[in-house]
Order: C-alpha cells, then sequence, then structure tokens
C-alpha cells in the first residue's frame, strides 16, 4: 500500500513540486519514498512495505528504462501473472507485483488491467509512445485523483497532492460537487470539490498522449447470465469462491489481522482467516462506554473466542471519538459526512501497533442486499411499475401533490421514472427541498448540475435489463460503497499507514455473486440468505442471525454538548449562513426546529458543521454573495 503523485507536462516546474506533492502522502508511505523524471514524465512516490521488503522499491522502470510505473495498492494474482508472463520471455528483476504490472503492459498493452486481480490505482509511463496510462481497480477500493489543465496532466492518490502543483493550485471551488454533498454526504466521482480536478470511477482507465485524455470503462458486472444453483449447491460455491479471495488477501510479507464487528460479515472473513491460515489470528474491536453509543464489543470479543483469536478491543467514550475530529480535515481533503469515519480512524490507529494488514468486511451488504431498504424498494415496486408506468395519470397527480406529501418515498417513487426511484442511501438535504432551501445564487450556479438522482439513474441503466435487486444493488456498488464506505476505510486506515483489504469485493468474487439468483441474496425477510448460511458452518447461529448494527454514534449529544457553540459559530452570519448557498434565515429555521425538539435534524446539522469547517479549511473566504 502506497501513495501516488505525478505530473505529465512539457512545461518545465521546479524539482520541488513534485518533492511537495509526494511528501503529502507519507503518512501512506512512512518507509520510503522515491523519484523519477523520464522526458516530461514526473513520477513520485511513498512506500508502505507489505510484499517484496528488500525490494519492489517505485518508481520501478523496466530493464530497458522505457516503461515505468508507481502503484498503490496489492495484486493478489500476482505470482500467476509472473509465471505466465516468464514462460513469454520476461525477466524478472524484482520478486513482488510491481513489475507484474510493467510486464503486463509490454505484453498486453491496455488489455493489462483485464489481467489484474486485486486493488489498485497505478500511472504508467511509456517513453516509447510517450503514454501514461492510469486505472482504478474494478470495485474502487483505491483512489485516483486527476487534473488536466493548459496541457499539464497531474495526478495523486489524494486530493491534497493533485493541489499541491501549480497547474491545479489555482482551481476554484465547483458548486456541482457542493449540491451533491449536501444530497448525500460525500462527493461522488467523478466529481471533486475543487471544479476542474475529478476522479476515475470504479473500473476505469485514462490515456493521456498528445495532449489529449481519453477516459473508457474497462469493466462492469454482468448480472443477466444466472447460474442454475439449488440453495445448497450455491452454499457451497460460495463458500469456495469466498475462500479463494481470501486466500489471496493473505499473501504479506508483515503481520495481518481483521477487523471485526461481531456481525456475519467481518466474522466470517476472520472465521476464513483462521481457517486457511491454520493458526490463531489477530482481531480488533472498537467498543463504547457509557450506553451512549451503540455497542459491540460484546459480540466481537464472542466471535473471537469462537475462532481462538487474539483480540484486541480499544474502549472509548463518544467524547474521546470526539477528540479526533480536529484530524478530520487532514485525512478528508473533501466534505465528508460519514459519522463512522471517526471510530474507524482510531481503530486503525490501534490495530496498526500489532498489524500492518488488516482484512475487512465492506462490501458484503452490496454484493449480497443486505440492507433492509432493498427490501422495501422491491415491495414497492410491485405497485409502483403499475400505477408510474409511462401512460398512467398517477405519475402526474404525485407531482402535483403539497411537498410534505411528496417526500413520501411511495408518492415519490410514482412521480419519477423507474431508473431515478432508488437513490443511494444517504439522503441529507433531499432534492426536493432544494428551491425552498437552497439561495436562488446557489440553484442558477447549479442549474445544469446532476443531482444524485442522475448519477443513480446512470448506474440503473448500466445493469441492463437485469432483475430489479440486482440493478439495486450495481447503484450502490458504483455511488455508497466507492465514494463513502471504500473512501472511509481508505482514509481512516492511509492515515495510520494501515493496508485495509476487502475480501467481498475482489471483482472475481463480486462476477460470481452477479450470477446468482436474487432469491438467494433475500428470501422472504431473510437479507444475505446464502452468506448466511456460509456462515453458519463458521460461526454460531445467534451471532449469524442477529439484527445488523453499525457504528451509531451519539450526534445529537454532541451538537446540544460539546459542539454547541462552535454549531452557532458555524451555521451563523459569520459562517455557512453568509456564503450564499441557503436562502436568508433558512439554516436558523433548521437549527430552531431542531433544538425545539419539533424534528430531529442531527444528520443535516452534522453535514453543515463539516462542510463550514472544510470551507475554514480550504477556502475560508469563499462565497456567492
Amino acid at each position: 500500500m502506497c501513495g501516488i503523485a505525478g505530473y505529465v507536462s512539457d512545461q518545465i516546474f521546479a524539482p520541488e513540486v513534485l518533492v511537495a506533492m509526494t511528501r503529502l502522502l507519507a503518512h501512506r508511505g512512512p518507509d520510503a519514498d522515491g523519484f523519477l523524471t523520464s522526458g516530461p514524465a514526473h513520477f513520485g512516490h511513498r512506500r508502505l512495505s507489505v510484499i517484496d521488503l528488500e525490494g519492489g522499491a517505485q518508481p520501478m522502470t523496466g530493464a530497458d528504462g522505457q516503461v515505468a510505473v508507481v502503484f498503490n495498492g496489492e495484486i493478489y494474482n500476482f505470482a500467476a501473472l509472473r509465471d505466465e508472463l516468464s514462460r513469454g520471455g520476461w525477466e524478472f528483476r524484482s520478486a513482488g507485483d510491481t513489475e507484474a504490472i510493467i510486464a503486463g503492459w509490454c505484453a498486453w498493452g491496455e488489455e493489462v488491467v483485464a489481467h489484474l486481480r486485486g486493488m489498485f490505482a497505478f500511472a504508467l509511463w511509456d517513453a516509447r509512445t510517450r503514454t501514461l496510462f492510469a486505472a482504478r481497480d474494478h470495485l474502487g477500493v483505491k483512489p485516483f485523483h486527476y487534473a488536466l489543465r493548459d496541457g499539464t496532466f497531474v495526478f495523486g492518490s489524494e486530493l491534497k497532492a493533485v493541489l499541491a502543483h501549480p497547474a491545479a493550485a489555482a482551481t476554484t471551488i465547483d458548486p456541482a460537487a457542493l449540491r451533491l454533498y449536501l444530497e448525500c454526504q460525500f462527493v461522488p466521482a467523478p466529481y471533486c470539490a475543487f471544479d476542474g480536478v475529478r476522479k476515475l470511477l470504479p473500473g476505469q482507465a485514462l490515456t493521456f498522449t498528445g495532449g489529449r485524455l481519453a477516459v473508457r470503462d474497462y469493466w462492469r458486472p454482468d448480472y443477466r447470465d444466472k447460474l442454475d444453483l439449488s440453495d445448497d449447491e450455491a452454499v457451497d460455491a460460495v463458500d469456495r469462491e469466498l475462500r479463494t479471495s481470501v486466500q489471496g488477501m493473505l499473501v504479506a510479507d508483515v503481520p495481518l489481522g481483521a477487523f471485526v464487528s461481531g456481525g456475519v460479515d467481518s466474522g466470517l472473513i476472520a472465521a476464513l482467516m483462521t481457517d486457511l491460515k491454520g493458526a490463531p489470528i489477530d482481531t480488533f474491536n472498537v467498543g463504547f462506554e457509557g450506553g451512549v453509543a451503540v455497542s459491540e464489543h460484546a459480540e466481537a470479543a464472542r466471535v473471537a473466542r469462537h475462532l481462538g483469536a487474539r483480540h484486541h478491543t480499544l474502549m472509548l467514550s463518544p467524547d474521546h471519538v470526539l477528540d479526533a475530529f480536529d484530524r478530520w480535515f487532514d485525512v478528508f481533503d473533501e466534505p465528508f459526512a460519514d459519522q463512522a469515519a471517526l471510530p474507524t480512524m482510531l481503530l486503525a490507529g490501534f490495530a496498526r501497533r500489532e498489524v500492518t494488514v488488516v482484512l475487512t468486511g465492506e462490501g458484503a451488504d452490496e454484493v449480497f442486499g443486505g440492507y433492509s431498504n432493498y427490501r422495501t424498494r422491491i415491495r414497492d415496486e410491485a405497485y409502483t411499475r403499475w400505477l408510474g408506468h409511462r401512460r398512467s395519470p398517477v405519475p402526474t397527480l404525485a407531482r402535483a401533490l403539497p411537498l410534505a406529501w411528496r417526500k413520501d418515498r411511495f408518492l415519490r417513487a410514482l412521480a419519477e421514472p423507474l431508473p431515478r426511484r432508488y437513490r443511494t442511501i444517504p439522503n441529507v438535504f433531499d432534492a426536493l427541498l432544494h428551491e425552498r432551501l437552497f439561495s436562488p445564487a446557489f440553484l442558477a450556479a447549479t442549474a445544469q448540475a446532476p443531482d444524485v438522482g442522475s448519477l443513480a439513474a446512470a448506474a440503473f441503466a448500466q445493469a441492463g435489463d437485469a432483475p430489479y435487486l440486482d440493478r439495486l444493488l450495481h447503484v450502490d456498488t458504483r455511488l455508497w460503497l466507492p465514494d463513502d464506505l471504500l473512501t472511509k476505510v481508505d482514509r481512516a486506515t492511509m492515515t495510520h499507514s494501515l493496508e485495509a483489504r476487502v475480501p467481498y469485493l475482489d471483482h472475481r468474487f463480486v462476477e460470481f455473486c452477479a450470477r446468482l439468483a436474487p432469491t438467494q441474496k433475500i428470501r422472504g425477510r431473510d437479507h444475505k440468505h446464502v452468506l448466511k448460511r456460509v456462515a453458519l458452518r463458521y460461526l454460531p447461529r445467534d451471532i449469524v442471525r442477529r439484527g445488523k448494527q453499525g457504528f451509531v454514534m451519539p450526534l445529537s449529544e454532541w451538537l446540544a454538548g460539546r459542539l454547541a457553540g462552535e454549531v452557532d459559530d458555524h451555521l451563523g452570519a459569520r459562517g455557512l449562513d453568509h456564503r450564499g448557498l441557503f436562502r436568508d434565515g433558512a439554516l436558523g429555521a433548521l437549527l430552531a426546529e431542531h433544538r425545539s425538539g419539533r424534528r430531529n435534524h442531527a444528520g443535516r446539522v452534522w453535514a453543515l458543521l463539516i462542510l463550514e469547517r472544510w470551507f475554514r479549511r480550504y477556502a475560508p473566504s469563499w462565497s456567492l454573495r
């Protein structure tokens, strides 16, 4: 796991530029740094040594020096790739996975990405054709930011590295990105908080040559060709495929462990790790004291005892969690309001004392249909498909109803075409509220911008004529999963130089699960039906069948307690209220309604506090007024 940065330009920039960009990523790679210049290409790298500790230094070049790469992530099938490429005549000079990318490029060109199994973001320079090629892994576990301005292409693992380059430093805030953040608590790719900076989507690659930039999709799952498997056969197959994924992610020359929450997803990963290693593993969990926050530390400890693991629990009070708040804005370069990032950051620092790599349970819900929202949508669609048909008068009538009625989930679905009905999970400031809450200046500045419904519709359409559940899963796999959950895990772990691996998101495993019947994912009220049956082979029944929980912080108590004064300052006339995003009086009314107890707006107030804190850190004078 590493940090990458660089640029390609015919302009001359001081050598200190690349050094400064790379230094900002030192937390991602504390073990070494490296720099390379090849014609117009300038690459920087920070290394966290996980595989081939003595070799594998980056930037790495081929034997003739014509091809160079900087790489963040792990290629889990690198041994098989090395064998295949060696038979084709490539003579490897290192023992790790990085050189497999160079050799694969020389053998297959841009199709190298079709051969990679892992999590990765890399940039490769081919001096022979003066071409830069970059790619982000299939599910978006690792990030890739880039900008193109006046012929200079700049890239980095994190936004801060891109903004450190003079070609990108003068960029302004993108109001469209702010509007998306206010809808869904994160800025979805390809958008970025700063205009002109973009993120590669999961499963995308780009080429920059001759001053021209081209971005393309190279992968997406196919949900159509279903496997004809009985439940018993599906359980056996999921067990086998998941074991293969976990086995590939155990490759490391440093200590590994697992995050366990006390639930089925992470517990099953820890169980498979234990079984495959044939020895106890280290497991890590964060628990909360005082009863004001949901805590699963007792259940996590039970999973660990069942597995015979060396268990480590970090017990915190909610105030201890809040102590990490100030660091938030150096870790997340954009507005990001998922409050679970705070305990995840603290857990990552705690785990790093013992291990360098952890396996986590992210992705199981999006692959197997773990959220209750999916079942609700499937039930509703049995009616909305008829009442909301394009020839039906009902959608027109629904759109004419008062706003308070139109916010109802079912009525809203009736008023919109099928691809837009399902938005991703967070819904902070619903698009229906924008006309009433947002200022005319903000509405005008974002008039042509997409809302999250547009992005969801595009993802819904990508799934083609797949079953309805699979199309919902694909929306979350393209939006909520990479831009919230995986962003949270990547930044929270890498700020402590801890590598997180995600077995449920091995793309071959995802491809296999996409071919399972929807009824093998959700059956009646049972979510993740087949996965839970696999888990019953390894974990106690009461752990497998217990209700879903997660990190739930006491936002209302924080906002009324330690953060009360900060909320007043940040949302008032000296803060967000003067930036011209909201109509006059709108924020004051929202805060008064929350504090009176008439409505619980804790999630909204938190998102607004994060936004103003971010403004003060990155653009203190910005305003639409």
